[in-house]
């Protein structure tokens, strides 16, 4: 307890100083996903097949915590989600950051990751199977005002026994510079 409290005696005050560059905000933690097992409040329903099997040990921290992990091979289609923590405004922009590992499946197909925020596809992006570890990276411009507790939906699916990562959510901030 005392390393903590000299570590933070040695942080500068943040009292609004216009010289001290905004850094990101962190909009979801990668600890508080919660499976969305409803299809009716699913953003991603129309992906969703008839025949889920999802074991929950496929969906969670990865083991050093570092990022919250859907692996395929256990839950082929993962929906998750929870309330942002911070409000956002229009303009903000969200970066996303997600890795796979080597993506493998009996035949090719399209593995598909995917953002959400209050019931609306705002993002997505692919990847072919087979192929490489990966590192896909998105943004979104918010375009309304939304209030701390807005749903974010974190959306994958695909075919095969692949590893997907998602490291976090925070709003972009432009190089100072």
């Amino acid at each position: 307890m005392v390393v903590a409290l000299l570590g933070c005696a040695a942080c500068p005050a943040d009292d609004g100083d216009p010289a001290i560059p905004p850094g990101p905000v962190t909009v979801a933690t990668i600890t508080d996903w919660v499976r969305v097992k409803d299809p009716s409040v699913d953003a991603f329903a129309d992906f969703r097949p008839t025949d889920v099997p999802c074991d929950e040990t496929g969906v969670g921290l990865e083991p050093l915590g570092l990022s919250f992990e859907i692996k395929t091979g256990l839950c082929d289609y993962a929906t998750v989600a929870q309330p942002t923590m911070e409000p956002l405004q229009p303009g903000d922009v969200l970066a996303v950051r997600v890795w796979h590992d080597v993506l493998e499946a009996p035949m090719p197909t399209t593995g598909y990751v995917g953002l959400a925020i209050d019931g609306e596809i705002v993002w997505h992006a692919t990847a072919p199977i087979p192929s490489g570890v990966g590192v896909i990276n998105g943004e979104v411009t918010i375009d309304r005002e939304l209030p701390a507790g807005t749903e974010l939906q974190y959306h994958v699916h695909n075919h095969g026994i692949n590893s997907w990562n998602l490291l976090d959510i925070e709003t972009k901030v432009e190089d100072q510079t």
